[in-house]
């Protein structure tokens, strides 16, 4: 009797099984095609190894029972440690630290992690690979002879095992040139141990996806970057240049299309709000790709950015099929150790020609321990990366952050585009990020032409509060026809939402992630007809309104915040100069201000007022300019002074860093006697666990807004419990619908019965009372009092 690795129902209900050997063999040509460049043969041996415990009685006997319908109990018969055994057996035998030893110990891990990370050495010092090596009654040498005699023989596997040494030891050489320290160099060796593992990964949930007939992540359209780009040219032709903002932008696009020709490396595109980036970063990313990129990705940090962005490069691509957008974490995995959760198979894995996609999405893909996560990792490869404010990624993460795009710049041929009118002092960290030798892609200073606005302190103690602030924004409304009022959280833009409606007769908005993206884009469409038609107009927001929103307020009043936000916050502000002369951009200070969940403001609020106070000292070291690149250089030095050694590491609640867990280890290296036995030793399971891209990291859940009330009836419905075709549709318009809440916030939900989940516990659910549809989530579940018209 054939062992099997899967099993499925065709078209009359009758039972199929696909032969293990056959998914062993596939899963390698799939990690081969996903890997690491240049470790082609050492994903293919990882994944050819990943099933080999499936080989045993106990596992094959439990497959059966599962599919006979027989009530088995996930994840008790386990079937990740025979092929990482088999591995540290045959070829982890060097007394000493080599090459060889590096081999093995890649793809014992890439095998053994294959349904959940482990720790190579866990903090107390337990050894994660000699477990996989003595664990007993795993029916590893049944499992072993059977897979040798039905998959592979020991000289196919020996001889694969050869080139991956060679493959390994030029890889080193590769990421040597990256390393200032050996604490970098095995954190390179870490995310090269993490990409394998992504590429084994792949290779098994892609011919599971397909056997099971759900290939719902199956093979991308064809693309050919030569004709989206001549097309693209074609139009761009067609632009008027008549006036001094428009020239200014034709001169920023052509520096970024020139740019192209020089190669990989990582880029800054320093462009004034207001200068065309969003273009001219697509024009750059279409011309590199047609030097050799294998897909384009567009990361964003704000969802309103994401949201007009796609829409831009839909726009301009003119066909759908070559885009995804992600940034959705609504549906969640089902994780049991060493077992697959088959909503797995419906999540993205970033094969698309173009991604359009969050900042969360692309550092959880390359530090976050979930391996739908750690999957995407191998789409980077080869690939440009446009990342929007770049000054967006938390000062926490900055080393870790830092060398991943030096790891994938360096070694996996990608480039990489940082945008921000803002550009931090990157090359300045603690561990820094190696710039290309011409780093500007527009050399050249275009900000005066884009001088539109000027900044005014009003930050007298003790501050205003939200009554006095209200007063404040309705009279400069009434002065400048319309006002943008940006707050630094969604309570405080509730609050002074409600406070205006008392004062404000004219149209007035909320804005903020408390809404879910089907309700904010129309209201942000029709905030823009409420301008063009230059009605009174006030619209209360937080800082999601900040970047790629293409408002043009009369008057801005920004709540404290970083340099970064302001210049930010000006640009929505007489954005094209139409409105004449220079608008007021005002910087407030709110009483009673909560930040207790937003630290990183709170720090850069601080050093804002540092800076503040030495421009009105003296603003002609300025250059009179609070926008000016001496400020922004001034604002982020200043920032980065006041950070503790190790902060911008990850620091750990409990001590230690996540910087540390991924490359030296030191407490658990300390603890363990056989440390020096291995090069990968890092706590992987332990960081992926610890890391959340803020200090309170944010669920997703489910709205009943618009279309959102039958998507939740569809997840609900008994097809989506048992059609996975189905269940994936539903799972791709979730983003839609779909709202990001603080953990703590989910708990208080749980304890009114305001949340439920839906396809076991994968996606959770908002009831209708939690929801306004003025502002969005309402935690109190008061949406009654915003009602009047």
């Amino acid at each position: 009797m054939c062992e099997i690795a899967h099993s499925r129902r065709d078209e009359k209900g009758s039972l199929q099984f696909q032969p293990l050997a056959a998914h062993c063999r596939q899963c390698a040509v799939y990690a081969s095609a996903s890997a690491p460049p240049g470790m082609e043969k050492t994903a293919y041996l990882a994944g050819l190894l990943h099933d080999m415990g499936k080989y045993s009685t106990a596992f094959q006997d439990y497959l059966r029972r599962a599919a006979a319908g027989e009530e088995v109990r996930r994840g008790s018969v386990n079937h990740t440690f025979a092929g990482a055994r088999y591995a540290l057996e045959r070829w982890h035998t060097d007394k000493e630290q080599s090459f060889r030893s590096l081999a093995c110990e890649l793809v014992a891990y890439a095998v053994g992690a294959h349904h959940g990370q482990f720790d190579c050495i866990a903090l107390d010092g337990a050894d994660g690979f000699r477990r996989r090596l003595e664990t007993e009654g795993t029916g590893y040498v049944q499992a072993r002879a059977a897979f040798l005699r039905d998959c592979e023989n020991e000289q196919a596997l020996d001889r694969l095992f050869g080139e991956a040494v060679r493959e390994v030891t030029a890889a080193c050489e590769r990421l040597r040139q990256l390393a200032d320290s050996e604490q970098e160099m095995l954190f390179y060796l870490g995310l090269l141990a993490r990409q394998t593992l992504s590429a084994v990964i792949e290779g098994d949930r892609q011919d599971t996806a397909e056997y099971a007939r759900a290939a719902v992540c199956g093979d991308a359209p064809d693309v050919c970057w030569d004709t989206l780009l001549t097309a693209f040219e074609s139009r761009l032709a067609a632009f008027s240049d008549t006036g001094d903002i428009n020239q200014a932008r034709k001169r920023i696009s052509d520096c970024c299309r020139a740019a192209a020709d020089r190669g990989g490396g990582v880029f800054r595109l320093n462009v004034p709000t207001g200068g065309g980036k969003t273009l001219a970063s697509l024009r750059y990313a279409l011309a590199a790709a047609a030097l050799g990129g294998e897909r384009i990705f567009f990361v964003i940090p704000l969802l309103s950015v994401l949201e007009q962005n796609a829409k831009v490069i839909r726009d301009w691509l003119s066909d759908d099929e070559l885009i995804l957008e992600h940034h959705s974490n609504a549906v969640r995995e089902n994780t049991v150790d060493g077992e697959l959760d088959e909503n797995e198979l419906l999540l993205e894995n970033w094969r698309a020609p173009v991604v359009v996609t969050t900042l969360v999405q692309l550092l959880n893909t390359l530090l976050a321990g979930r391996t739908s996560c750690i999957r995407r990792m191998g789409a980077l490869r080869g690939s440009v990366i446009v990342i929007d404010e770049v000054q967006s990624v938390p000062r926490n993460l900055l080393s870790e952050f830092n060398l991943a795009m030096n790891y994938l710049v360096g070694f996996c041929g990608a480039s990489v585009v940082l945008c921000s009118a803002t550009q931090p002092c990157l090359e300045q960290a603690a561990h820094r990020l190696r710039y290309a030798e011409q780093p500007e892609l527009v050399p050249q200073d275009e900000s005066r032409t884009f001088h539109r606005t000027e900044f005014i302190s009003r930050l007298e103690p003790p501050g205003f509060t939200v009554e006095e602030l209200a007063d404040f924004a309705a009279s400069q409304a009434e002065a400048n026809g319309s006002l943008l009022l940006i707050c630094n959280t969604r309570t405080q833009a509730r609050a002074l939402y409600a406070a205006m409606r008392s004062r404000w007769r004219g149209q007035l908005f909320h804005l903020s992630n408390a809404m879910c993206m089907a309700h904010r884009i129309p209201t942000i469409d029709k905030i823009k007809q409420a301008l063009a038609g230059r009605g009174p107009v006030v619209c209360v927001s937080t800082q999601l309104v900040e970047a790629g929103v293409d408002f043009s307020f009369g008057c801005v009043i920004r709540v404290l915040a970083g340099l970064d936000n302001l210049i930010q916050s000006a640009g929505r502000c007489n954005r094209s100069g139409e409105l004449g002369g220079v608008r007021p951009v005002y910087i407030v200070r709110l009483q009673c201000e909560n930040l207790s969940h937003l630290k990183e403001i709170a720090q850069s609020q601080q050093a804002m007022a540092s800076v503040l106070l030495q421009f009105a000292r003296d603003p002609e070291t300025f250059g009179n300019d609070l926008s000016g690149a001496v400020a922004v250089r001034a604002y982020y030095q200043t920032l980065y002074a006041e950070m503790k050694q190790g902060a911008q590491d990850y620091p750990l609640p409990g001590g230690g860093t996540l910087l540390d867990l991924l490359s030296l280890n030191s407490e658990g290296r300390g603890h363990c006697a056989a440390a020096e036995n291995y090069l990968i030793g890092q706590a992987f399971a332990t960081a992926g666990q610890a890391f959340h891209v803020f200090d309170d990291a944010a669920v997703d859940v489910l709205v009943p807004y618009g279309g959102g009330a039958a998507l939740i009836a569809s997840l609900g419905s008994p097809q989506a419990g048992h059609d996975l075709a189905y269940r994936f549709d539903l799972f791709r318009q979730t983003g839609a619908f779909s709202i990001p809440l603080y953990q703590y916030e989910v708990d208080r939900l749980r304890e009114r019965g305001g949340v439920y989940p839906l396809c076991e516990g994968a996606v959770l659910a908002l009831r209708p009372e939690f929801y306004s549809d003025q502002t969005g989530f309402s935690p109190e579940g008061d949406v009654n009092i915003f009602l009047e018209v």
